[in-house]
């Protein structure tokens, strides 16, 4: 199975955070693409994920585990799903740790995961780092806006650490919580890859630019 670490950071202390992803209507709202099919059972979680590439759309269905240590403040995830019309099927093993930092809170992410079906050729390489890297990036803003719209404002902080993925100074804690996306558009991911790459290509220099000189 491709292994992935990833690394993302709250402006909140532990003691708001570890609560927060026990509670699985609150953590899959957060998740582009990800939506609960019916209401958890025990440790049971059930659910689907939604994704787009171009042409290529797949509903992930089915269901997993959640199980959390408060003692050690980690928790594993084992869940699996199939997509019949595209005949296409994932497994994920996601284990986490919840650290404190400062006055936030860091959380590390080990998942091991496996595609197979018509999108299993993006399982492979930095097209499947990146599309997580960015994955990451706005569930950490989204879980930050969820802890934000019930926090004191005296409650946000800087940023922990300059090395995770931290989530942008927030407004007021009235602000509400963004809503999720209905789907992952992964087209819509690589198209922003695509723009950086090339933005990283020519120095910052706009496409336009480039062409024009090159006339």
């Amino acid at each position: 199975m491709p292994t992935m670490t990833q690394t993302l950071a709250v402006n909140f202390p532990r003691a708001r955070v570890w609560p927060l992803l026990g509670d699985v209507e609150q953590v899959i709202s957060c998740m582009p693409g990800a939506s609960l099919t019916k209401p958890r059972e025990g440790d049971r979680i059930f659910g689907q994920m939604r994704v787009k590439l171009g042409p290529i759309a797949a509903a992930f269905a089915g269901e997993g585990t959640l199980t959390m240590d408060e003692a050690t403040h980690t928790g594993v995830i084992h869940g699996q799903g199939t997509d019949p019309k595209n005949n296409s099927r994932a497994k994920a093993d996601v284990t986490f740790a919840v650290v404190e930092e400062g006055p936030g809170t860091r959380i590390d992410l080990t998942v091991d995961f496996t595609l197979t079906g018509v999108l299993a050729q993006f399982s492979r390489g930095a097209i499947v780092q990146e599309i997580a890297n960015r994955l990451t990036a706005e569930f950490a803003r989204n879980l930050e806006a969820r802890l934000a719209a019930t926090a004191p404002a005296a409650e946000v902080a800087v940023a922990p650490s300059s090395d995770a993925v931290a989530a942008p100074a927030l407004g007021p804690a009235s602000e509400s919580a963004p809503e999720p996306a209905k789907e992952l558009n992964a087209g819509n991911l690589l198209w922003v890859m695509l723009k950086d790459w090339l933005r990283g290509l020519f120095g910052g220099r706009s496409l336009q630019d480039n062409h024009g000189r090159s006339r």
